[in-house]
């Protein structure tokens, strides 16, 4: 997970294998860096979470989504508990299951 006092290359990480692609890079991209100043804050979630809420999707809402959208869904679920009751919470679910077959699925 990124952080801006943990530039690239000051922090030694080993790198682990996840069934959830392109999250938790150690460089920052471009479009990433762009949005300096506009995050407020990140969620860390784990393998375990993303599958669950992925199983949990496609049971009890029909919604066959990826590892990516199942871990937004995740977020939005610690965001709503946080904030309480009166809140509105958006997430964009970016990615289908259908992807993520072998790996995720």
């Amino acid at each position: 997970m990124y952080s801006p006092c943990e530039a690239e290359g000051t922090r030694k990480r080993h790198q682990v294998d996840t069934v959830v692609e392109g999250v938790g890079l150690n460089r920052i991209t471009k479009n990433f860096n762009m949005s300096n100043g506009m995050i407020d804050d990140a969620i860390r979630v784990t393998d375990e979470e993303a599958v669950s809420m992925a199983m949990y999707l496609v049971k009890e809402e029909g919604l066959f989504v990826g590892s990516s959208s199942a871990i937004n869904c995740v977020g939005c679920v610690r965001v709503a508990r946080q904030l309480g009751p009166g809140h509105r919470i958006v997430t964009i679910l970016c990615d289908s299951g259908q992807r993520h077959l072998t790996k995720f699925w």
